[in-house]
């Protein structure tokens, strides 16, 4: 009952907040998925799985009954027609019968839920970008006193082991002194997903902070928050979301888009991450990666293994949520023939097919060319390193699974995708007044 009456809880919370603003919306949502994870873990009953779905589905039902204005409508059209046919190909797989209905339900869940960030992404305007983004900063800021609090006093003392957390529990490779200890997961399902968050929503805040008057106690905010995030990469122990955080720091200091930036706190900010990277055990598991043996085997075992053979023998996939999309504990014995691949593309190939596959990758080829924000926007510097951070997702993604249903991770990263996918606020607006903004290709391009 608990655990029905949360999700209760958080679809009327984030519908609520969802009809005042979008912005409103994404930060609830984003709150129900942050401690999702750690509820999840302490209410191990089959409702506590849906607490995020629930909460996401309030969101997303006060938005489409919110009044759209003409220059929301202008940019959703530019998304629109990938939404649709991402949507449609998955629900048509729904009618191939190579899985249990109830494993095709999960699995078609897995491929579609997500989705409509990306239409969030797309109609949210440059304030709202601020006030998420010191939304989720705030909750940068929590997440590093649960993992302080973690390392205090152990990760079993917010997480029992049970079925939900049996992945917390194997992920015991850091070493600190002579003893193997965990990864911190934050108050995500796990390490991975909480370093991964950590890293992502970087890009929103260096793109907020820049825009706050100097002194100010939003840009003090924003700084603690972003080092806070950092911290919390290193400790999550997460390999590749450190190398995403290097990359977004050198991104930012030579991309030539940092306009107001505080380049003396930013030093000082490098300076104090460093620093503690460099006297914590706990925060270098990163510095395997100089065995460059060890980076050639896993590509080469994630990109190559198996990924044409499967193709070839499963054009059509293996059926919704039989090629790797995570199956609550309580219906895996429904699973036929289960086939896994470490790479998050073979996974979407497994279930949705060699025409699935080619889907994704046209929209992420047509996501990642839109033009770059103009240096006048005020979110140059947020929208390119999100660019910057998304591509690299999606690079990395052949190494691993789970992308695209990360909970909250994909929603930010669809959210991103959208966001920089279409023109800013300012020059669709200007498009949608004239009689022929239909006509589209020239205002994109002065609006972008």
């Amino acid at each position: 009952m608990t655990a029905v009456a949360l999700c209760i809880l958080a679809l009327i919370a984030c519908f609520l907040a969802g009809r005042r603003s979008i912005a409103a919306g994404v930060i609830a949502t984003s709150a129900v998925g942050y401690f999702y994870g750690i509820v999840r873990a302490n209410l191990p009953v089959a409702a506590s799985h849906f607490i995020f779905d629930a909460g996401s589905v309030g969101f997303l039902l006060a938005v489409l009954t919110r009044r759209i204005t003409p220059a929301e409508r202008f940019k959703l059209g530019r998304v629109m027609p990938w939404l649709v046919a991402l949507f449609a190909w998955p629900t048509f797989m729904l009618l191939v019968p190579l899985q249990n209905p109830l494993i095709e339900l999960v699995g078609w869940r897995g491929q579609v839920f997500f989705l409509p960030y990306i239409a969030v992404g797309a109609m949210v305007d440059g304030a709202g970008a601020r006030r998420i983004a010191v939304g989720l900063g705030v909750l940068s800021l929590i997440e590093l006193g649960f993992a302080i609090g973690e390392i205090h006093l152990g990760v079993p003392f917010f997480y029992p082991r049970n079925e939900v957390t049996e992945l917390i529990y194997r992920s015991t490779d850091v070493i600190v002194g002579s003893t193997a200890t965990y990864r911190l997961p934050g108050t995500f399902v796990q390490a991975a997903s909480f370093g991964g968050q950590m890293a992502m929503v970087v890009p929103l805040l260096l793109g907020a902070m820049v825009q706050e008057r100097r002194g100010s106690r939003t840009r003090l905010l924003l700084l603690a928050a972003i080092g806070a995030s950092a911290v919390c990469v290193f400790l999550s122990a997460s390999r590749s979301t450190a190398v995403l955080l290097f990359v977004l720091a050198l991104a930012t200091t030579f991309s030539g888009r940092a306009r107001n930036f505080p380049w003396f706190g930013w030093i000082a900010l490098i300076a104090v991450v460093s620093m503690l990277v460099v006297v914590s055990p706990r925060m270098r598991r990163f510095v395997s990666l100089e065995d460059t043996q060890y980076v050639k085997t896993r590509i080469s075992h994630s990109v190559n293994e198996n990924i044409f053979e499967l193709a070839i023998d499963y054009p059509l996939g293996n059926g919704l949520g039989g090629g790797g999309t995570s199956i609550p504990y309580f219906l895996q014995p429904l699973l036929r023939n289960p086939v896994m691949i470490e790479n998050e593309y073979g996974r979407l190939m497994l279930e949705q097919g060699v025409p699935g596959l080619a889907l994704w990758l046209a929209f992420i080829i047509w996501t990642l060319s839109r033009p770059l924000a103009t240096e006048r926007d005020p979110w140059s510097l947020g929208k390119w390193l999100a660019r910057v951070g998304l591509g690299f997702s999606l690079v990395g993604a052949q190494t691993g699974t789970g992308l695209l249903t990360s909970i909250p991770g994909t929603a930010l990263l669809l959210f991103y995708a959208g966001w920089i996918a279409v023109p800013n606020l300012v020059g669709a607006a200007r498009a949608a007044r004239r009689p022929d903004a239909a006509a589209g290709p020239a205002a994109m391009s002065r609006g972008a």
